[in-house]
Formats: structure tokens, sequence, C-alpha cells
């Protein structure tokens, strides 16, 4: 018997050979019991990660969401620790939802689209490509963002009404500190992942993107057909619809979006309905503009698509109505602003309040339509009308080339406020398009002087180094308000670029896309119509009342463009992320999606409403900018301001 003896102290125990075999026996049995239950884990977890791979980003996704989500709320109710068990209970609840609804189908769908004849884009019968080598598809631009932290930056408004813009977001994919967006040097204000080195998008992570995004618009399509089939616009919330038009709009002004992402069945249903439209059984009171974009422009840029002749037959009685109207019979040709489809008379405003002259954007975004009737019919009428009053406008313009909003009608002359906004963005954006579709240099010429005026009068940035359009008040004054719908801009200027833009084109869009994208970092992830600028200290500001989204195509348009003219992965990580807010904010399960009011708070209200543009335009940019580029090349066909491709042929244009 051996005893181990510890030098220095008193032995408490004694050692025997066979006590120290027992205890090695002992640790070899543990170690090996150990062991095995790790592999019989391992083998467990590979399995169900094989079964759900096609998952994988979804998931990761959704609970990087719902764990923010849950931090930011319980430190709304003051517990960042230890949320509410009820809390936490609702926001799996919802992650379940979101996991659900964004989950890819089945069956991937991976485009590989051919052109067709005439510059057309897709064919019908469309084989996905074979399928692409595994590689690794977390998007790490997304999952693994820093943990969201909250900075309120500081009212200096006196007026009640309004309050501090906050940066501060709370939740993925934004959840960067406000307080390391700034670098020492010039304070620059930096927007999430616009210095990091993004990663190539894979395939597969496009896939998966476009199969949401393709998702996302069928059950929109779906909770359309269930409740307002025939109707304008959708109430989604109520199950019931709203009369506009008259005709059905929401159903016409989604036939390319449902082409382009094949969704066969859903245009089939589409297609039987608009054989059977009449015009004369539309409403009284129809906006010219907005029934040419929307209606006139979705069936010429079906037929340009399919060659099938109903959509031709259906754009040309359309035309004639308009034309045959009198609303092009005005003294200086600027054409009335409102049909009547019943009795195919024009009229001016007849809303309460409404002013009686045209607006500058209505007038001046109704050519690319036109002409491209003129094209297919080989009929000069349609042309010759909506020049006419692109002429009277021209000959009217100020010195700074940078026209009113308020058209008169009988002299051309325009009035009131000076803004790239509501009511005369679209005039900016045909002016560059005419000069693509034509080749008139006309046009090329009043484009470019507008962009220089915009540069020297209106531009200006914010303490954060945000750039961003202001306006020109009736009195003269400045405005440092900017809506939504300005940023349409940045990709103007991008596409402007393409055909000898100069360069300075694109520095300034890539400057105004930053404030776009930051107007989107609200709690809710959804941008508000309108932002405001304290014209002291250029705080970035949203009033009470303009914190609610139509869910407005501009910023992903713009976004779109940018991507296909630069090749920044920026831009498309920014339009995902745009697009996991719309699904994180505006849409309630099979509901779909609704516009949204108190966009700035963590539980925005639905205003139970989808705008016809939500699906032809938003859905459809954020499903193009993950397509080839060979998809509606932006070198062979031009989009109107509603998303409707057109084929750029300007020597059919030639005088």
């Amino acid at each position: 018997m051996f005893v181990l003896n510890v030098p220095g102290s008193t032995p408490k125990k004694k050692y025997t050979w066979h006590n120290k075999i027992y205890k090695y026996l002992a640790l070899v049995t543990a170690t090996f019991f150990i062991l095995t239950l790790y592999c019989v884990a391992l083998i467990n977890t590979s399995t169900s990660a094989v079964q759900h791979d096609h998952l994988e980003d979804v998931v990761i996704v959704v609970d990087s969401l719902k764990d923010s989500s849950i931090k930011h709320k319980a430190r709304k109710h003051g517990d960042e620790g230890e949320p509410a068990a009820a809390l936490i209970k609702e926001e799996k609840e919802e992650a379940h939802i979101a996991e659900a609804h964004l989950a890819p189908p089945d069956k991937a769908y991976e485009p590989n689209i051919k052109p067709v004849e005439e510059a057309p884009i897709v064919a019908t019968n469309i084989a996905p490509k074979a399928k692409a080598a595994e590689a690794p598809i977390i998007d790490n631009n997304i999952a693994h963002k820093a943990q969201a932290a909250a900075e309120v930056v500081e009212n200096t408004s006196s007026e009640e009404d309004y309050y501090a813009y906050s940066f501060a977001v709370l939740s993925e994919p934004w959840g960067t500190p406000l307080k390391d967006l700034f670098v020492k040097e010039g304070f620059k204000y930096r927007l999430p992942g616009e210095d990091e080195r993004t990663q190539p998008i894979t395939q597969r992570m496009l896939t998966m993107r476009l199969n949401s995004i393709r998702e996302s618009m069928r059950v929109c399509w779906k909770r359309y057909k269930e409740c307002a089939w025939g109707m304008d616009q959708l109430y989604p919330d109520t199950c019931k619809g709203s009369r506009w038009f008259g005709l059905g709009t929401t159903i016409i002004d989604s036939l390319d979006t449902l082409f382009l992402m094949r969704l066969q069945e859903e245009l089939a249903e589409a297609a039987q309905f608009i054989a059977n439209i009449d015009y004369k059984h539309g409403a009284n009171n129809v906006n010219i503009f907005e029934i040419t974009i929307r209606v006139l422009g979705a069936f010429l840029t079906m037929f340009s698509l399919t060659k099938q002749q109903v959509y031709l037959n259906k754009a040309v009685e359309l035309g004639d109505l308009m034309i045959d109207s009198g609303a092009f019979s005005t003294a200086s040709g600027v054409p009335l602003s409102d049909i009547d489809l019943s009795t195919g008379k024009a009229h001016r405003p007849t809303c309460s309040g409404c002013s009686k002259h045209s607006s500058l954007s209505e007038v001046t975004t109704i050519q690319l339509e036109f002409n491209e009737l003129t094209r297919l019919t080989k009929d000069p009428k349609y042309k010759a009308a909506s020049d006419k009053a692109m002429d009277t406008i021209l000959s009217n313009l100020p010195a700074d080339k940078l026209p009113k909003i308020y058209v008169n009608v009988m002299t051309g002359k325009t009035e009131g406020v000076m803004t790239l906004g509501a009511r005369g963005d679209s005039y900016y954006e045909y002016l560059l398009k005419q000069w693509i579709q034509t080749k008139n240099p006309r046009y090329e010429e009043a484009y470019l002087k507008a962009v220089s005026s915009i540069r020297d009068k209106l531009v200006f940035t914010s303490h954060r180094n945000l750039t961003y359009i202001a306006e020109i008040t009736t009195g003269g004054k400045f405005s440092h308000k900017m809506d939504h719908l300005v940023c349409f801009l940045p990709g103007t200027l991008a596409l402007g670029t393409l055909y000898g833009a100069p360069k300075w084109h694109l520095t300034l869009a890539e400057s105004v896309i930053r404030t776009c994208v930051a107007m989107y970092h609200t709690t809710s992830q959804l941008a508000p119509e309108i932002i405001k600028f304290s014209p002291d200290t250029k705080m970035m500001l949203i009033s009470r009342n303009d914190a609610f989204s139509l869910l407005r195509p501009e910023t992903v348009e713009s976004l779109f463009v940018l991507w296909r003219v630069t090749h920044n992965e920026k831009y498309r990580k920014w339009s995902w992320d745009i697009y996991s807010g719309l699904e994180r904010s505006a849409r309630a399960g099979n509901k779909g999606f609704s516009s949204m009011d108190k966009i700035d708070t963590s539980r925005p209200t639905r205003r139970n409403s989808m705008e016809s543009f939500f699906l032809a335009e938003t859905l459809k940019y954020l499903y193009l900018i993950n397509m080839p580029e060979d998809v509606i090349p932006l070198t062979r066909y031009v989009f109107n301001t509603e998303a409707h491709p057109f084929p750029i042929n300007p020597g059919d244009f030639a005088e």
C-alpha cells in the first residue's frame, strides 16, 4: 500500500493503486458518455439543417428582427433585461407570421429570361436555370448587424407639432447606433452599410429574395381577388374595394408585374377581365394624367411584351377617347385635367377646393405614352396632341428653367410653388425620358439646364451631411421640406449619365439617395410622406401630420437604377432592407399590405388601403433589382412614371 504525502501538510486520505484505477476508469467512462451525446446531437442538427436549408436566411432574418424588436419594446416598457411575458409571447406570434409569409415556395424560382422580338424581355415559357453550386446563403449585411441602440436627437423646434426626427432605429436590419454613424473628420454622417465591404450576393440569396417578393405579390393579388375584384383600389382590412376610374385599375396596373414574376394563373385571370372592359361604364371624374400613366401605359407595355392584340385595341380605344374628349382643344394646347368616361367629355376639376388650373406634372407626364401609341399605330395625332402641351410649357419657362406647379390652360404660364415634389416631380423625369425615347435635342437641352438650376438653387445639406432638395414658395422664400416623391430624382439623374449627361449628375444622385434611404430610419422602418429641415440647424424633422406612408416606390426605383448604373451592392442591400421593413410593419398576414399611419412609432396603424402603384411599382422595382440586368435593360427600355417599360426605338420618331 502506498501513501501519498503532501509536503508541509497533514495527510487527509490514503490512496491505493486500485483507488487510482477506479478513478481513471470513471473519468474515461464519463468522457466517452459525453462524446457520445455530442455526436448524436451533431447528427440531429446536421439532418435538420439539410431539411430546412432553403429557409436558413429567412429564419436568421426573422430571429434577428424578433430579438431586436423585443428588446426595443422592453425598453419602451422600462425593463430591457426582463421584458414582460405577454410582450415576448406577442413578439413570438408576430415572428411566426413573418416566418410563414417570408418563406419561399417549395420550388425555388430562378429566372433565366430570354429576349423576344422588338426588344421584348421575356418569353412566357421560361425554364429555370440549372441549380447553382451550393454556397453560403447567410446575408451578413442583414442578419449580423450590431445590436440596435437608440439615441434621441434633441428637438430644436419650438413648434409643438414637430419633433426631432430620430435616426435611432431599434430593430434589424438598420440597428447601428447613431453615435457610431459619425466620423470625427468633418462629422460626416454615414448610413449603415455604406462604408462596409459588402459581400457579393449569392445566387441562392437572390433566389430567396425573388421568391419572397413574388410571394408578397401573390398574397396581395389573392386578397384583392377575394375582396375587391373589378374595383380600382383594395381595402385589405375590411375586405372591400373602392371605385375611382371604374375600370379595375389594380388589375390593369399590375399586368406587367404579374408577367415579369411569371404568375401565369393570376395573369390569365387579369387578361380575361381586360377583354370585357367598357370605358363607357367608367367614372365621371377621371384624371387624364392618372389614367394615362396607369391604364394606357400598362396596355402599351403588355402589347410590346406579349404581342396580344387585345392590349393594343384597349390602348387605342382609350387614346381616342381622350383625344376626342376636347381635353386638348384649349387655346394653349395644355389639356384639361379630367374626363367623364361615361360621356367622353373633358372638364376642369370639380372637387371642392381644387385649383382650376392643371398641374405641371400632369400635363407634362403623358408624352411617353402618347408617343408610344403613335409609334405602334403610325397615327401621328396622339404624339401631336401631347407635344403641343409640352411645347407650350417649354416656351413659357422662366429664366432659371424651373416652372411653378400650376399651369393656366389658356396661356400656358405657370404659377405657385416651385417644387420637385407633388405636382412638379415627373415634369423633370419626362424631360429626360422623352430625350431617351425620341432623341429630340430640345428635351436634352431643357433637361440639362433644369438640373443645373436645381443644383445651383435648390440643393442644401443638413447638419448630418444629408443632401436634400428644397422648395421655393409663392413668395420667393425657401421651404426646407422634401417629399418622398422627390426621391425619383436620384434614379433620373443616374439614368441620364447612361445617355451622356455630366458625371456630376451621378455624384448628386448618390448624395440625394442617402437622404431618401435615411427617411426609412424610423422605428417601423417605413418612410414618412414628407421630411422637413430646421432652417437654422438643418435638423431633419417630421411633422405629426406627415408621419404616414403610402408605401411609395420612388426610393426603391432610384435604388434599382443606381444599382444598374454603378453595380454597387449597397443599393441592393438597402432595397432589401426596405422590403424587410415593409414585410415587418405594413403587412398583416394574408390580409396583405396597407398604407400606414404613425410610422414613427413601434406600433404603426393600418390605413386599410393598398394603392395600385404598390403592385405596379414598389414590388416590381424590388423584384427587378434582384433580377439579371438583361431583364428590361436600361439601354433598351424606358420606364414611364408608373414603372411600365416601353422599348426604345428613336428611329421611329425621326422627322
